[in-house]
């Protein structure tokens, strides 16, 4: 049986990279509460796979096998074919992200130490110039906008604009305090799918933007970058 500190270790190694307090993290794979990773930490629960299907379904760039082993890398292979990641030139691409599958690669970056991404681009964005300078190139992942790890870098593509910003999603709360019975489940529903993206540059000339979520049309998130100069 693998050793209680190395479980919390490798757990605890998952958590720091998403930036998260351990509540946070909780909260973001679905745990109502986080006495379940305490209880790992304390080395009362080893790591069940049901935890790690849980972490590993939002967080696809990690390796379940890792996670519950300690074999191998931190990060799970890439899959996107034997070529590698593919990369994608021209100062085009980065409004063209909204019809990428129309763009044929210009080649194939092979960076196992990536993780699990869909596609490399050339930033063109000066927003977030003091994190990622333009020219640098981004290693992108497609993510449920809602699962945005909050204040992470991710490329927001909509029909109107694509931006490298630090993302956080909102939920909209507000709901009337008296409504007929009837119509309070589908009030509820439709509350859920509501919210906006705020988006916060590291740039003080650029202002934070909150943008409505059903104007998003896709959210990929920077899982590492490149600057060859």
């Amino acid at each position: 049986m693998a050793n209680v500190n190395e479980i919390w270790a490798r757990l605890y190694s998952v958590i720091v990279w998403t930036g998260m307090t351990i509540n946070g993290f909780a909260h973001h794979i679905g745990l109502s509460r986080a006495e379940n990773l305490y209880q790992i930490k304390s080395g009362k629960n080893g790591l069940s796979r049901n935890l790690a299907s849980r972490i590993v379904a939002v967080f696809p760039e990690i390796s379940a096998g890792w996670l519950l082993t300690g074999e191998g890398s931190m990060f799970a292979p890439v899959e996107v074919g034997d070529g590698g990641i593919p990369f994608y030139e021209g100062d085009y691409v980065w409004q063209r992200l909204v019809d990428l599958s129309s763009i044929e690669p210009s080649s194939y970056i092979s960076l196992p130490a990536i993780g699990a991404c869909d596609c490399a681009v050339r930033c063109c964005d000066s927003a977030m110039a003091k994190d990622v300078s333009p020219g640098t190139i981004v290693f992108l992942k497609r993510i449920d906008p809602k699962l945005i790890i909050p204040g992470s870098l991710c490329v927001i593509v909509s029909a109107n604009f694509v931006l490298l910003r630090r993302a956080r999603f909102v939920s909209l709360s507000s709901a009337p305090s008296k409504q007929c019975e009837s119509a309070e489940q589908g009030a509820e529903e439709k509350q859920e799918e509501q919210g906006v993206l705020r988006l916060e540059a590291s740039n003080k000339s650029y202002d934070t933007v909150e943008v409505p979520l059903d104007s998003v049309i896709d959210v990929y998130r920077v899982v590492g970058s490149l600057n060859l100069f």
